[in-house]
This record gives structure tokens, sequence and C-alpha cells, in this order.
């Protein structure tokens, strides 16, 4: 069963928003927004961002929980938003 996730995020870049998608208890896709920057993933390593990809932690130890769900239609957004600014 996926699980969508949203919830604040920080890096070198600044204070952010990061959606994850877990299938069971591993991330299989992710987007992270900080200020006008979009990052894509679904592969453990991402080259671009210096190494930022999918989240390595399974969801049980996340510390995600129901106040960050999110609904499928939203987090499909989110991704189809953050491909076209891939391109």
């Amino acid at each position: 069963m996926k699980l969508y996730f949203k919830h604040e995020a920080e890096s070198d870049l600044e204070m952010g928003i990061a959606y994850l998608e877990f299938d069971g208890d591993s991330a299989s896709r992710q987007v992270e927004i900080y200020g006008d920057k979009w990052f894509l993933s679904n592969k453990v390593y991402h080259p671009q961002t210096g190494g930022m990809a999918l989240c390595d932690q399974p969801l049980s130890e996340t510390g995600l929980g129901t106040k960050h769900e999110i609904s499928q239609s939203e987090f499909e957004l989110v991704w189809s938003e953050a491909l076209k600014k891939s391109m």
C-alpha cells in the first residue's frame, strides 16, 4: 500500500518542503522544494543535487505520521509540476 507525506525539510539550500511516496516501508518517489529550486527523485543517488535523493530511512523510522499524510492526488500534482520544471 502506498502512502504520501508532506513535511518541512532542511538542507544546505535553506528550509523547504518535501513530498514523499512510500511503497510499504521504503520511499519510492520524492520531491523537495527549496525556494525556486525543485528536485525530484526516484533514485537512491541523485548527482544533480549533490547526492540528495530518496529518503534512505524506512517509513517506520522517519517520524512521519497522520499529521503529515496527504492524498495521492496532491502528491501527483506536485510530482507532475516537478517533472515539468526538470525538463
